[in-house]
């Protein structure tokens, strides 16, 4: 398909409306992605964790339990719950200044084209956000004038030797859990952090149902990545660059976890991202730099924000083969302003 055939990336102003508003104006796209959920683990697995998500969220912290509710409400839709906690999301950021790049991975087919950009109000100011209808939390974020942020997956702590065996213990240990998901609390910052710093304290301070990787790009120059287990934090000042796992645990405390790698080349991922962000002196005018293994097969998504200029600019990436390619038109905002 030529660029130009490709769809356009909407962009629509939710002002002070809640992030469920767009799952109520875009129905036919949160259908679309809780049948690609049942696609990818059979219908009576998405109803178990369905069920099961919707018990933890019951008991847990998160503000935004209400529109979850609504979202699932709406005629024909399933998987609601278990979307909107379902964190297997495999992603490379890298930060220098106040400029932010990611990509974001995931198999569920269909993400690509689905992809949308929300602008929200704020009393702290206007804030934008790559996403999809039908989920709350936030993944990809620029506050022009205050920062930029993404969230990255973690790896799965590694206690028995044996993944998929850990991967069901760290399950029954968030089960146990009432603090807040790391995307909920990401779109806390955006809503409530007025600058930097306090964007950083939340994220380091706050205390968190599942470990998680924050990348934050200021725009006073500052940037770093946040590691981060329930009630701990490591952090690494920018420039400096993120994939799905723990950098250097030589660099750690002695009972930081050791952890599985997520995604495709974690490893691979992480030194060509630190390559890019050693670089970052601009925001590229292409996406030139996506190139395996940043882009693969799982690739859904690629952004790059600058908060100083006012600059966001996404595509949406769908697979085709062992790779992706483009779903979507690029968008490019230029020029966002911290208050309409």
């Amino acid at each position: 398909m030529a660029p130009d055939d490709l769809p356009i990336i909407p962009v629509i102003d939710l002002g002070a409306a809640p992030c469920d508003h767009l799952a109520a104006l875009a129905p036919d796209k949160v259908q679309m992605l809780a049948a690609a959920g049942r696609a990818l683990t059979t219908a009576p697995v998405q109803a178990w964790m369905d069920r099961r998500s919707k018990t933890w969220l019951n008991r847990n912290v998160t503000p935004y339990k209400a529109e979850i509710d609504r979202v699932a409400a709406l005629p024909g839709i399933s998987g609601v719950y278990a979307l909107n906690i379902s964190t297997e999301w495999a992603c490379s950021s890298m930060v220098h200044g106040g400029r932010l790049m990611r990509t974001l991975d995931w198999p569920l087919h269909g993400m690509g084209p689905s992809l949308t950009v929300t602008r929200h109000d704020a009393a702290v100011g206007a804030w934008w956000q790559a996403t999809w209808p039908g989920f709350v939390g936030v993944l990809t974020g620029m506050a022009p004038g205050r920062f930029a942020a993404s969230y990255n997956q973690p790896p799965i702590r590694r206690r028995s030797g044996i993944k998929p065996l850990d991967w069901v213990i760290e399950r029954i240990g968030v089960d146990r859990r009432t603090a807040i998901p790391p995307t909920h609390l990401l779109r806390q910052v955006f809503e409530k952090a007025r600058n930097f710093d306090e964007a950083a304290t939340m994220l380091r301070e706050t205390e968190l149902a599942i470990p998680a990787l924050f990348s934050l790009a200021g725009a006073d120059g500052q940037s770093v990545v946040i590691e981060r287990l329930e009630t701990r934090a490591r952090l690494r000042p920018g420039p400096v660059a993120i994939a799905n796992h723990w950098p250097s645990l030589a660099e750690s405390p002695p009972d930081w976890p050791a952890g599985w790698l997520r995604g495709v080349d974690s490893g691979g991922r992480f030194r060509d991202a630190c390559v890019v962000a050693g670089n970052l002196t601009a925001l590229p005018d292409r996406f030139d730099w996506l190139q395996y293994p940043i882009l693969n097969k799982y690739s859904r998504l690629a952004a790059m924000m600058d908060c100083v200029a006012g600059t966001f600019v996404v595509q949406g990436l769908e697979q085709q083969g062992q790779s992706a390619v483009p779903a979507t038109q690029i968008l490019r905002l230029e020029g966002l302003k911290p208050r309409a």
